[in-house]
């Protein structure tokens, strides 16, 4: 029988040296942080891409998410002059970014433009009343009885009342 004779080297364990353990150790904890952040970084860009392709900036990219709108209508609620936290707003109130803008520039928050428009006014009409001193319930008063809002206001300094609707 031939036996198997196994060399003095062979049986000894190799050594590293700590410096070269260390090392290893600094380059896996740096690698188990660094994969799963660059993984998130080319995820984000190949996802703001659409976004960016828009114009917008990656901070209000970030600020429409956040208020989940997504992209066409971020454009949308972005080229009636809105941002996102304010477009939020007038959404929840059920406007789209076209009548919101048209509300928004005349000075009007979503509610009362609710109101206004409840009462049957256009954005230009309720801003021309309001501008006379008028809400929007006596303003309805005035216009059914053909008043403008200049003649209206005018008579409402004198003492005078919406003349009453005939029953």
């Amino acid at each position: 029988m031939t036996e198997i004779s196994s060399s003095d080297s062979a049986s000894k364990p190799s050594v590293v040296s700590p410096s070269l353990a260390w090392m290893i150790i600094v380059v896996c904890f740096a690698a188990s942080f660094a994969i799963p952040y660059f993984a998130f970084v080319v995820k984000d860009y190949y996802e703001d891409k659409a976004w960016i392709a828009t114009g917008l900036h990656g901070y209000e990219i970030d600020d429409w998410k956040r208020e989940n709108i997504d992209i066409s209508m971020a454009v949308r609620w972005r080229n009636a002059g809105f941002k996102p936290p304010h477009a939020s707003i007038w959404i929840g109130h059920g406007f789209n970014p076209e009548d919101a803008g048209q509300w928004n520039s005349k000075g009007f928050w979503p509610s009362d433009a609710r109101y206004w428009i409840q009462y049957g006014f256009t954005a230009q009409d309720a801003a021309a009343w309001k501008a006379s001193g008028f809400y929007y319930p006596e303003a309805k008063d005035w216009r059914a009885a053909g008043v403008a809002p200049e003649e209206a206001a005018r008579r409402k300094k004198k003492g005078e009342w919406p003349p009453l609707k005939k029953r």
